[in-house]
C-alpha cells in the first residue's frame, strides 16, 4: 500500500476500536471490512442502515452527489454527528476498485475525527472542491421522474429491506400513480 495514504471508515458509531469484516464484497461476495481513501465519501457513509442510500460517485478525480428527492443531503445529515476511523495497520487491507479497501479481517482502527455536524462537513468539502453536489432542483424533471419511479416499481425487492420504509417515505410523493390507476380514471 502506498505510504502516507490516510484510509476512512466513516459510522454513526462512537467509541469503536475495531471494524468488523461483516460487510459485503463488491467483488466477490465475501465478508469484509471497507475503507476508503476519499474521505467525503466515508463521511456519506455515516448514516444509519435503515438509510443505506449512497447517491455519489466519482468522476474526473471528483465525487459527484446527485440528490434523487428534495433535500436529500440536508436530510440525511444535517444536525447528525458521525466518526470517521482509520486503521491502526494497513497490512490486510487490499486495493479493490478506485479509491476502495477491503480486508477479510477484522480491522483496529482509532477515532480519527468526530465530526458534530456531517452536513455542514460535507458542505465544507464542496467549498474546498472535494465534491460537486448536484442538487434536486437542478436535476432533469424526467430523470427525477425516472428514479421515483424506479422505486416505486422496486419497493419491495429484496436488495431494498432495509431501508424500505426510508425510500417509501422520500420518493412515494414523487412518483406517478401506477398503471393501473391512471387506466382506472
Amino acid at each position: 500500500m502506498e505510504q502516507g495514504l490516510k484510509l476512512y471508515h466513516g459510522s454513526i458509531l462512537g467509541g469503536l476500536d475495531t471494524i468488523l469484516a461483516n460487510a459485503k464484497s463488491h467483488t466477490d461476495g465475501g465478508r469484509v471490512a471497507y475503507f476508503t481513501a476519499d474521505r467525503v465519501y466515508a463521511l456519506v457513509c455515516c448514516r444509519s442502515r435503515e438509510e443505506n442510500f449512497v447517491t455519489m460517485g466519482p468522476k474526473d478525480g471528483v465525487q459527484h452527489y446527485f440528490e434523487r428527492f428534495p433535500d436529500q443531503l440536508r436530510i440525511m445529515y444535517d444536525g447528525k454527528e458521525g466518526f470517521l476511523y482509520s486503521p491502526l495497520a494497513t497490512d490486510t487491507l487490499k486495493n479493490t476498485r478506485g479509491n476502495s479497501f477491503e480486508s477479510r479481517e477484522d480491522v483496529s482502527v482509532f477515532q480519527a475525527e468526530h465530526i458534530l455536524n456531517v452536513y455542514a462537513e460535507i458542505l465544507n468539502e464542496e467549498a474546498a472542491g472535494n465534491v460537486i453536489i448536484h442538487r434536486y432542483s437542478d436535476i432533469d424533471p424526467a430523470d427525477q421522474k425516472y428514479h421515483a419511479n424506479y422505486f416505486r416499481d422496486h419497493l419491495n425487492d429484496p436488495i431494498f429491506a432495509e431501508y424500505r420504509e426510508f425510500l417509501y417515505r422520500h420518493f412515494s410523493p414523487l412518483w406517478d400513480a401506477c398503471e393501473d390507476q391512471e387506466s382506472e380514471e
